[in-house]
């Protein structure tokens, strides 16, 4: 079958980001770690999931404990720690406990590059993480593009996201997608990138990962994410691509402090949906 191609009306240069396996990580500096357990066989240790949304104006948080890291037994939810958030001003907001190791702050009013600061406190250990949120970069369009079947991806469309990068300023993003409402939630659909070396300009990335049949919906996120983000998911999916019989990798990069795996994101949104064939 021919490539067939739906461009978006773009009249300045794109430039290309194609994903084929595995992320390139950036040096790392200042208070990124990697915390240096056998997570095949370690202890529990504590695994905090911070998400703070600019466009919902809330933040959750998940709290459980590692078990065999790549086991398929469902983790051990935390439901005894004291979750709160705090400006740059000092003003400090408490999480409401919703069980099933949740917690969540809703109404909470964020602002575009401020930073926040989350803590989550135990009977023995108190853990701390800040993030900034970036101002937002809308989805330009999207494009969907056939792709023959090769050596590890299986042929089916493609879809393109186009957006235009802020000039003068360093940029990363994490993508979603979701095929027919369902998020695409395999390790191979975790996919986040940043504007080196293509800064101020219409950026394409072509999303690899699932494929797409004649008919069927693709709907696209694109969140604008700190580094320690961008760092966290990069060498999660770095990790998660470790060969199996090699041995146990090193865990992804966390920003939290004493020890506790997991991130805090703060983070804002842009989405498109888009019809295969339309």
């Amino acid at each position: 079958m021919n490539m067939y191609n739906k461009s978006p009306k773009k009249y300045r240069p794109i430039y290309f980001i194609s994903f084929l396996a595995g992320v390139c990580v950036m040096c790392l500096s200042g208070c990124e770690k990697v915390i240096d357990v056998d997570l095949n066989d370690a202890n529990p240790q504590i695994v905090i999931e911070g998400n703070l949304s600019f466009d919902d104006a809330a933040l959750e948080v998940k709290v459980t404990k590692t078990g065999s890291y790549f086991g398929k037994e469902a983790a051990e939810t935390v439901d005894d720690v004291y979750v709160f958030l705090e400006n740059e001003a000092g003003k400090k907001v408490d999480a409401f406990p919703l069980g099933q190791g949740l917690y969540k702050i809703e109404f909470y009013p964020v602002r575009r590059n401020e930073e926040y600061t989350l803590h989550v406190e135990t009977e023995t250990k108190n853990y701390v993480a800040k993030s900034k949120i970036p101002a937002p970069v809308a989805i330009d369009s999207l494009s969907y593009s056939y792709q023959q079947e090769v050596k590890f991806f299986d042929g089916g469309y493609r879809i393109l996201l186009y957006f235009s990068d802020p000039p003068d300023e360093k940029n990363y993003y994490r993508a979603k997608v979701y095929k027919n409402g369902e998020l695409q939630n395999e390790t191979s659909d975790i996919i986040v990138f940043d504007d080196s070396g293509l800064d101020g300009r219409v950026i394409q990335v072509t999303l690899r990962g699932q494929v797409f049949e004649h008919g069927d919906t693709a709907r696209v996120e694109m969140f604008s994410i700190d580094e320690n983000a961008w760092v966290y998911f990069s060498t999660f999916r770095e990790m998660a691509n470790t060969n199996p019989g090699s041995p146990a990798p090193s865990n992804p990069v966390s920003n939290f402090s004493n020890g506790a795996l997991g991130y805090f994101s703060a983070w804002s949104v842009s989405e498109k949906q888009i019809i295969i064939g339309e």
